[in-house]
């Protein structure tokens, strides 16, 4: 029987930093490539705590996954939020690259994000109080795609007549090329498959 690291006692007033060590136990976890390996008990004793004292800070481990979930939307939202091309279309295609690479970058993450590791639905009927957080989960990453086809199309760079639409078929594609080419690393991949994506799926002129 494995125990947890020893762990000297937070001092009054550090529950925080305790909270902060979980979030960060359950991410090093999911970093190492197995998600069944993330559960309470071994998060637990990633953050060198006995299994109870998670439930002072987390009610379960739907609650925990959603602030790693929440943290690495964060992180992609900043990343799409670098590019500042003048160009509202080069900056488009600067954005659509920097989602790729963070989902090539970060996918185990990634895949907390989507679905595949964590079921975000079933979370909210399990933890109701997460309703909420988990219906607004992501959209500041995808407020910066929409906001910048939009853009395109107000600068005639796009004939995109609803840019939430194409920015969402827009998003539907990255994911699917970003999970595609994890999947099938062997398929002939077109060289500028990437590009033409972008463009018709913006309808960029």
């Amino acid at each position: 029987m494995t125990t947890p690291r020893a762990r000297a006692r937070n001092k009054r007033g550090e529950g925080a930093q305790l909270r902060e060590e979980i979030v960060r136990a359950a991410g090093t976890l999911l970093d190492g490539g197995d998600p069944q390996s993330v559960t309470l008990r071994a998060v637990a004793r990633e953050a060198g705590i006995s299994a109870p004292s998670i439930y002072a800070h987390f009610p379960d481990l739907d609650s925990i996954l959603l602030v790693v979930a929440q943290r690495a939307f964060a992180a992609l939202e900043q990343e799409l939020a670098g590019p500042d091309d003048p160009d509202p279309a080069e900056r488009l295609r600067a954005i659509s690259v920097a989602y790729l690479t963070f989902a090539e970058r970060q996918p185990h993450r990634y895949r907390l994000m989507f679905g595949s590791v964590w079921d975000a639905s079933r979370a909210r009927d399990r933890t109701p109080a997460l309703a909420d957080d988990l219906a607004v989960l992501g959209m500041g990453a995808f407020e910066v795609i929409h906001r910048t086809v939009a853009e395109c199309a107000a600068k005639g760079l796009s004939t995109s007549a609803d840019p939430f639409a194409d920015a969402t078929a827009l998003w539907v594609g990255l994911h699917g090329l970003a999970q595609l080419r994890v999947a099938t690393p062997l398929f002939p991949w077109p060289p500028h498959l990437r590009e033409a994506l972008i463009g018709r799926l913006a309808l960029l002129v």
